[in-house]
């Protein structure tokens, strides 16, 4: 396989550890897709049967209701996938997927993930560590959502991207947070105002938990995600959990 093989592949955290000829296989595969800031990439009433894998950009997965409010349900940063095929759905069953940013992805179609599945075993294994993970973080969603405490909440999300795309900051007892994230898309997924969200963030930078270096950047103080900042009882979520305790 060719270097600038190697390196594309390196982008996409699907196939991370798949070796050749496996993964070479796959990149003969797979279609490409760039997509503007804003643009709809996928709606519900046009579902399509394959994976994608985003190898630049951004893009949320977002419900409307009745009343026209959107909900987030999941943000994704380079390396993550999304889509649906014949055995399970990585949060794509009836949402609008939308580039947060220009966003570049890959994808390959479900008659050929599957046919390359039944040669190499070792694709639906990582799809299913894909699934495993997308539900553990949809049950450790609900548990917060169960809440409240906007605070916790927020707390909640800032440690989950953190956890996903944390990056060094000049200052070391800082981490960034490299994905472009707003207070509104914020408020979308915990499911409150967007004036609730500035009041938690006050709250936050005040007590030198968070900072905002520039627009769109959230930098987040080592305390928030090396040390559990909830309360005792939110912490005893995670007794009979199977789940380690996140951020330890």
């Amino acid at each position: 396989m060719k270097y600038e093989d190697f390196w594309y592949l390196s982008k996409i955290g699907f196939l991370d550890q798949v070796e050749p000829p496996a993964s070479s296989d796959v990149l003969k595969c797979i279609k490409h897709s760039t997509y503007n800031r804003h643009d709809i990439i996928r709606t519900p009433d046009a579902p399509q049967h394959e994976l994608c894998f985003i190898k630049e950009g951004s893009v949320r997965l977002y419900t409307i209701n009745e009343q026209g409010k959107q909900f987030t349900y999941s943000l994704l940063g380079p390396g993550s996938t999304f889509g649906k095929i014949k055995y399970f759905s990585l949060s794509c069953d009836d949402v609008y997927v939308e580039a947060i940013e220009p966003t570049h992805f890959c994808a390959i179609d479900e008659k050929a993930f599957l046919t390359l599945s039944e040669k190499y075993p070792i694709l639906l294994h990582k799809a299913l560590e894909a699934l495993s993970e997308r539900l553990h973080e949809r049950e450790q969603r609900l548990k917060y959502m169960a809440l409240e405490n906007s605070r916790e909440k927020i707390i909640h999300i800032l440690q989950t991207l953190y956890d996903r795309y944390n990056s060094p900051s000049e200052n070391q007892n800082y981490y960034t947070i490299a994905f472009p994230i707003t207070q509104q898309e914020l408020a979308n997924m915990v499911g409150v105002s967007r004036e609730s969200v500035s009041i938690v963030f006050t709250e936050l930078a005040n007590e030198g938990l968070i900072r905002f270096p520039k627009r769109k950047q959230i930098d987040v103080h080592y305390s928030l995600v090396n040390n559990d900042p909830n309360p005792p009882y939110i912490q005893a979520l995670y007794t009979n959990s199977s789940y380690p305790k996140p951020f330890n």
